[in-house]
């Protein structure tokens, strides 16, 4: 497993335990494919997992009462975090993405494709005061009402600055949440430590016993997790 793929688990995984829905995509095209999509995620608003006794990532600001839907870009490095062009710059795999969330009607739909381009337009992204976001408007056929479609930039090698953070979630707001999920200070008496951690499945088992470990003491870094997968 390569850098991206950890930082992807990651993502996923920190999605998953704020009670997320969570893919990747492909946006397939008629000659290979158009663009990968990092993360595709969903969750709903009467999600509970009250035996856990965590309360969700505060940095991801999760809108209440709402469906939230979520595109996510992963990346490494110290740079700024920019959704890929082969995406945001193309009508076509922005629908072939909205469609693929499968909640959205065309007139929709084709509102939302006209925003997204200058939504995620690289300066944009960076002088956002949050994370970049569209109101939208659920099919008739999923349930009426209003849901938020967010795209969230994952700094997966960065750490949170102290002040004038760009709308990113960092390395840190994720490791230090999954810590929290997995190492609870005291035993919880509704939900278990002690289990078969092949139950997470392939794509998180490695990572479930890294947090789960009895002989550490923190989170770690990033490059202490990429050391962990290269064991």
């Amino acid at each position: 497993m390569d850098r991206s793929d950890i930082q992807e688990t990651l993502v996923s995984l920190y999605l998953r335990l704020n009670g997320y829905f969570v893919s990747g995509f492909i946006v397939h095209a008629q000659n290979g494919a158009t663009t990968e999509m990092d993360v595709l995620a969903v969750r709903f608003p009467s999600h509970q997992e009250s035996e856990r006794e965590v309360q969700c990532c505060k940095h991801l600001a999760i809108p209440s009462n709402q469906v939230d839907f979520i595109v996510g870009e992963v990346k490494g490095g110290r740079g700024a975090v920019n959704f890929n062009a082969r995406f945001r710059e193309n009508p076509g795999a922005i629908k072939t993405v909205l469609h693929r969330f499968g909640a959205f009607d065309e007139p929709e739909i084709s509102c939302v494709m006209a925003r997204v381009p200058a939504l995620l337009e690289p300066a944009n992204v960076r002088k956002a005061p949050a994370f970049p976001e569209l109101d939208v408007a659920i099919s008739r056929q999923v349930g009426p009402g209003l849901a938020k479609l967010r795209f969230v930039p994952f700094a997966a090698e960065q750490e949170r600055p102290e002040a004038h953070a760009r709308p990113y979630l960092f390395a840190d707001d994720l490791l230090a949440f999954v810590w929290l999920c997995f190492r609870p200070e005291q035993q919880r008496p509704r939900c278990d430590d002690h289990y078969n951690y092949e139950v997470w499945g392939p794509q998180f088992i490695s990572m479930v016993r890294y947090f789960k470990d009895p002989n550490r003491q923190t989170a770690g870094t990033i490059e202490d997790l990429y050391r962990e997968y290269a064991t």
